[in-house]
Formats: structure tokens, sequence, C-alpha cells
């Protein structure tokens, strides 16, 4: 059940203290955290005051870090300038794999489009462009998040992981593993949904070495707490919460709906999680955008698949920029833009006028959570 999920209880609470050290930024919340953690060790585990103090330690951690971010303005000066030089280096890596497309001679629209779904440099994309996205529901393909890197780890696994797994010089391929996720995430701009696919795809890239299963909630909740240590502001940012709460909703559901239907064709499978992930956004997509896109995960049925087969041509055009390679993403390009116009233009397949208030939102979830405790409990 996820209330017995302990490391997910510690992510809610840290994210509660967080967001309330955001909006009230107080300095007692240090020695408080100071006198909850020695009253933790004084007293037995047994005791339910050991218990309420343990949850006022994670409340106060949350609060403790978003006032101390506050204060100091981030990173201390030297480490800013350490991430300031590696940052610059990462955009000119990016610029420079932006510049090899154009020798795979791609049309122009092709080449922004590559260049925003594989290295996330979405600056060439024209404001059409994205309002076509968001009216077809396909927002998502243009955000680099977890479905872009997981297409780009399933690739690894098949050339590297699934051959070492077993082997005796695994641990000696995990270096190079973490390297190449983490070096990509880093060129990408390091968004706050591609950190969170990068934490979790290590904590199961080393649980599949040890050849140990983990409930995929726990590497969730784990991603949660080190992005809300290292950056408490990013509670309040759209990205990190649409990610979250997609891949949140996605988790919980997908396992009793699988085991109830476990001969679900691939079409349906993939139509059935792209609902997850639309109920499990809904409530802040209504609050941040005041629409809603019915018919997105119908068309996520043809254009999952197409931004597949685009992400790996263009990594292969990245390697060997030849022009056919080219002819072959703009026509896939031109493809995937008719789909996303022929989304958007469907009389009915979009509401909008939706102006829900954060009361709404709250309760949304509220009841959505606990459908999903009964749910799982059964």
């Amino acid at each position: 059940m996820i209330v017995q999920h302990l490391v997910l209880w510690c992510a809610a609470l840290l994210a509660a203290g967080t967001a309330v050290g955001l909006l009230f930024p107080l300095p007692c919340y240090l020695p408080l955290l100071a006198a909850a953690v020695v009253a933790c060790l004084l007293l037995r585990k047994s005791s339910h005051l050991h218990d309420v103090l343990t949850i006022a330690v994670w409340l106060l951690i949350g609060c403790s870090r978003a006032y101390v971010y506050q204060e100091t303005s981030g990173w201390p000066q030297g480490q800013c300038a350490f991430a300031e030089r590696a940052l610059q280096k990462a955009g000119r890596i990016q610029d420079a794999l932006a510049g090899r497309l154009e020798g795979a001679h791609l049309t122009p629209s092709a080449r922004v489009l590559c260049s925003a779904l594989v290295l996330g440099k979405k600056d060439g994309l024209t404001r059409e462009t994205r309002q076509a996205y968001a009216r077809a529901g396909a927002s998502h393909l243009l955000a680099l998040s977890g479905m872009h890197l997981g297409i780009i780890y399933g690739l690894l696994y098949l050339v590297l992981i699934r051959w070492v797994r077993l082997s005796r010089w695994r641990w000696h391929a995990l270096p190079l593993i973490l390297l190449l996720l983490w070096s990509y995430t880093l060129v990408a701009g390091k968004p706050v949904s591609l950190v969170r696919a990068a934490i979790m795809l290590s904590v199961f890239t080393v649980a599949w070495l040890r050849q140990y299963t983990t409930d995929p909630l726990h590497p969730l909740a784990l991603s949660a707490i080190i992005i809300l240590l290292v950056s408490p502001t990013a509670l309040f940012s759209i990205s990190f919460q649409l990610s979250f709460s997609a891949v949140f909703f996605i988790i919980a559901l997908w396992g009793p709906l699988s085991e109830s239907f476990p001969k679900l064709p691939w079409a349906l499978r993939m139509l059935a999680v792209s609902c997850i992930a639309q109920l499990g956004t809904m409530p802040l997509t209504l609050y941040y955008f005041h629409q809603l896109p019915l018919l997105a995960p119908l068309f996520s049925l043809v254009l999952i698949p197409l931004t597949t087969l685009i992400i790996y041509l263009t990594l292969a055009a990245l390697v060997l920029p030849l022009a056919p390679l080219g002819q072959v993403l703009s026509l896939l390009v031109a493809l995937q833009q008719e789909v996303v116009d022929l989304g958007g233009s469907i009389p009915g397949g979009t509401l909008t006028g939706f102006y829900p208030n954060g009361i709404w939102v709250a309760l949304t979830y509220g009841a959505l959570m606990i459908a999903i405790v009964r749910l799982r409990t059964r």
C-alpha cells in the first residue's frame, strides 16, 4: 500500500515543509530543527511521541532548507561559479551538437524540432508550433522529460546494460552508464523533469546490477527529496509539479490495472498509461493552462512512436550527419506536425475556459489520493 511507503511520506513531508519555508521564511526553523533532532535521538523509537517528532523533523528540514536557500541566494559563491562554468561548457556542447544536424541537410523546421526533442534547444521553436502542440495536448513532447530519457536509456540498455548486468564486469560499466545519463542531462539544460528521470534511472540501474527489485515509488520519492534539498524553489515550478504528478499516478495506478488486465494489447496499454498520466496532471493543467485536451491520449498512440523514431534517427544523425538520414527525418517531422495540427483542429477535442482555484486543485488531488489508496488496498 502507498501508506506504508516510508520514503514517500518523507518526500511528502519535505515538500510540505519546503512550501511553508518558501512562503513564510523564518529564522526560527533552524533551532526548532535542532531541538527536534535531539529529542528524536533521546526518545525511544517505540513511543508515539517519537513518530510525531520524526514528522516534525522532516517538515522542519524542508522549512530550514528553504529559508537557508533564500537567505544565501542558492549556492555559496565558489560552488555557484563552478556550476556556472559547467553550464556554460554544456551550452557550448549543445550548440556544437545542434550544428552537426546542419550537415544532415534537414529542413529548417525539422532541424529545430529535432534539436528540441533531443538536445532541449527550444529557442528556434516558433510560437505557432508551441501553440499547436498545446492544443493537441502534446506539449510534453517538446519539453525534455522522463519519456525522452527513457527512450535514450532503452537504446543504452540494448547496447550495453543487458550484456553486462549479469556479468562480473557490471560494476566496471556502472560509472560509464551514470556518466552518460548525467552528461546528457547536463547538456540538455538539466530541466527538473529530466533530473527526476536521471535520478530514478540511476537508482534502477544500481538495483538491476545488484539483481535487486525495488518499488518504483522509492526512486520517485528519493528524486523528489534530492531535488528539493538542492533547489527548494523547484517545488513551485510547473515542470516539477506536472512531472511528479504524472509519474506518481502512472506508478500508483498502472500496477493494479495491469494485474486486472494482464493480456492487454500494447496499443491499449499505451492508451491506458496516457489516460492515467492525463488524470494525474488534469487538475494542474486546468489550473495553469485553463484547457483540457480530451483527445491527447488517443493521438499519443501515433505521436509517441513517431517521437521515438525521430529521437533515434536524430541520435544517428548526430553521429553520422548523412543526407539520407536528414531526408527521412524531415519526412517524419512533417508527418508528426500534420498529426499535431489534426489533433488541435478537431472541434470539441479541447475543452477551454477553466479557471479553478488552488483550493479546488487541492481537494481534487485529495479525492484522487483517497481513491488510489482504496484501490491499492483492495
